[in-house]
């Protein structure tokens, strides 16, 4: 048994990503059953009417599943059981990074959270979430946020539930060599986290947190000039959440009204702000300043308006 989510994890397959495994007298429910349930298997295909989606997705009413070329097919059901069906020269490492990932993001858009990608981290009895496109440096910052004592929650999938919660996710971050260098810690020990790629996992040591309430969400972007803060409101929250919402190409049908109904309910909770950094110029540390000032001084969010203007 694991945990993860706020869920109680049955796994067949050993996931060391999500740190000790639970054991049942471990909880406060000795007999509790689990949540979700991981095993191996076979995985029919996809029916002749599901949709086909990007980059090996594909959705029918109760089924999201993944085809992923050398490493084997997956999928959700019910926001409840996950069938991997691996390929046999598939590595666990292979099998485990789309499994904690692309699927584990799936079921829990079936389990009807707003699936963001990003990271949380801890501030106080909150959280923010950082999004970004890949390579924007969310999981660099992660780091830089954790080496200044705030908790990270969760990092590359951030499933937030009704209540404007983010849930606590996987123990671990995933570094690039030079994130790893800028907090000084060397890889010998760490394991790769795909192939012969100078990325990582690193693990986190970090207390039990519960679901934390979203104070802010913060979106890097890259330009030509100096760094700052800017809010986005109006029509630019949508657009932006569901940019950077998780395996967006899911967003269709009932998934994508969910997600539509969360943003909305985020929204009024917490303020979306962009962080715009300088092109070619490393502003971690600044940015964590930056971040950090906001969230201790800026003024609890306020009803939307359509104008933008700055923060700071």
């Amino acid at each position: 048994m694991y945990a993860g989510y706020g869920l109680l994890i049955d796994s067949a397959l050993p996931l060391p990503d999500l740190g000790a495994e639970v054991v049942r007298d471990d909880l406060e429910l000795p007999h509790a059953r689990p949540d979700v349930v991981v095993r191996r298997g076979p995985v029919a295909p996809p029916s002749p009417d599901a949709q086909t989606l990007p980059h090996g997705l594909w959705l029918e009413p109760d089924r999201v599943g993944v085809d992923v070329p050398g490493v084997g097919r997956f999928c959700a059901e019910g926001g409840a059981r996950i069938t991997v069906d691996a390929l046999p020269d598939a590595t666990p490492d292979e099998v485990r990074l789309f499994l904690l990932g692309t699927v584990f993001g799936a079921l829990m858009l079936q389990r009807g959270h707003l699936v963001l990608h990003g990271n949380a981290f801890r501030v106080g009895d909150g959280c923010a979430v950082v999004l970004g496109h890949s390579g924007a440096g969310k999981s660099t910052l992660a780091a830089e946020m954790h080496r200044r004592g705030h908790d990270v929650l969760s990092d590359d999938v951030v499933p937030i539930d009704a209540d404007g919660r983010a849930l606590p996710g996987w123990p671990r971050l995933k570094l690039w060599q030079d994130a790893l260098d800028r907090i000084g810690r060397t890889s010998d020990d760490l394991r790769p986290v795909r192939g012969a790629h100078a990325k990582f996992h690193l693990p986190l040591d970090r207390p039990a947190l519960p679901p934390l309430p979203v104070r802010r969400l913060y979106v890097l972007d890259r330009y030509d000039g100096p760094l700052r803060l800017t809010r986005l409101t109006g029509a630019a929250v949508f657009t932006t959440l569901h940019e950077h919402a998780y395996r967006n190409e899911l967003l269709v049908g009932p998934h994508r009204r969910t997600h539509l109904a969360r943003s909305a309910a985020l929204a009024a909770r917490a303020r979306l702000i962009r962080v715009d950094r300088p092109r070619g110029v490393d502003s971690v540390a600044a940015s964590a300043d930056a971040i950090l000032h906001d969230l201790q001084h800026a003024p609890e969010p306020a009803p939307a308006r359509e104008d933008h203007h700055a923060t700071t």
